[in-house]
């Protein structure tokens, strides 16, 4: 017994990494906001004064670029914003090594996923280069898509051949047919998201030993909840076909599958595809009852994010050593970016710090 258990302790060379990691990712961490920095900011006086208090936190960093400008727009403040939270995740990666390391790098990627998006989108309609370079995140120099060729490009079958030799041209190639008969983005689009996140789950998959199972837990718990929202989404907002709608979902996830996505497509009800993936115990969707679909579908996504922050707070506070505190930062990091952005945009229309608490994912702690 005393040998089994022995085999599931890190080396003494790879402790010292992971403790060093820790380290480093809780100073990160530090820089998160706390409860009386949130309060603050959703007190402050309109989108200027939200702005200037971030500029006084651990947010400094991200908005020194735009230190001097009178009136900085939303659109770059968010861009920034987002740029600082991949920054975040690729110095979280930097701390491991190997498969752990491939992980960070393939999770990383979405990033660069919403920039690839945004540029067909600008070449579908119309937009000059510089116009698009201007809507990407800033990320810093990564190895990856030939950008500047991409955004030289003037048409979305340029684009799509741009990518050759990447892990995207077979299904963009694929999404072809859909793009010129439909002559929307959608099918273009669709397959990027099912691409790169087959990439995630499968980097996931490569890890072993301790690693894994945190890995597992955040972030293919995350697919899950995709999955599930793609294929409310598509029912709903689009219409589609349950045919359709199994060829545009993931055909297996962790917890899903394209039969239980045909069920969605076929009209199953929230309360019973939760309870076969998590259990009702463990995500309350009672405030869904007597909803309109329309109305229901947003608090759905924001009852499952809220869940799956949950996981990374746990996660976080874990054991000291191991992966599921670095990956509990990267996603509690990038869900409150993704608060921050709704605050702002809150303040720029004018809400009230109320009717902002209920847009946002966090909660009290």
């Amino acid at each position: 017994m005393a040998g089994m258990a022995g085999a599931f302790l890190p080396s003494p060379m790879a402790a010292a990494r992971m403790a060093g990691a820790n380290a480093r990712v809780r100073g990160l961490a530090a820089r998160l906001l706390s409860d009386a920095q949130w309060d603050d900011l959703l007190r402050a006086e309109g989108f200027r004064g939200a702005l200037e208090l971030l500029a006084t936190t651990g947010y400094a960093e991200a908005l020194a670029p735009l230190v001097g400008e009178a009136n900085p727009s939303l659109r770059r403040v968010e861009r920034q914003l987002w740029a600082a939270s991949a920054r975040n995740c690729w110095r979280a990666g930097a701390l491991v090594q190997g498969t752990a390391r491939s992980v960070f790098r393939a999770w990383w990627q979405h990033w660069e996923l919403e920039n690839l998006k945004t540029v067909f989108r600008g070449v579908h309609h119309g937009l000059d280069h510089q116009a698009v370079r201007d809507l990407l995140i800033p990320l810093e120099q990564r190895p990856g898509l030939p950008w500047d060729a991409l955004l030289h490009e003037s048409t979305v079958l340029g684009l799509i051949e741009r990518t050759d030799g990447t892990h995207y041209v077979n299904p963009l190639r694929n999404a072809i047919p859909a793009y010129l008969r439909d002559e929307t983005l959608f099918a273009i689009e669709v397959a990027l998201d099912v691409r790169y996140y087959r990439d995630v789950a499968q980097a996931v998959q490569r890890l072993s030993g301790a690693d894994r199972a945190p890995a597992q837990l955040l972030l293919e718990t995350y697919i899950d909840i995709l999955n599930v929202l793609w294929a409310y989404r598509y029912r709903i907002y689009y219409g589609l076909s349950p045919e359709e709608i199994v060829n545009y979902t993931l055909w297996r996830t962790w917890h899903t599958d394209a039969d239980l996505v045909r069920d969605i497509a076929l009209g199953a009800s929230p309360q019973d595809v939760v309870a076969r993936i998590w259990g009702d115990w463990r995500v309350d969707l009672s405030p869904l009852e007597g909803l309109a679909e329309g109305q229901m579908l947003p608090l759905l996504e924001k009852t499952l994010e809220r869940y799956w922050r949950g996981l990374a707070v746990k996660a976080k506070r874990g054991f000291p050593f191991g992966m599921g505190v670095l990956l509990g930062y990267v996603i509690l990091d990038e869900l409150e970016c993704r608060d921050v952005v709704r605050a702002l945009e809150g303040k720029a229309i004018g809400w009230s710090p109320e009717r902002i608490r209920q847009v946002l994912v966090r909660g009290e702690e």
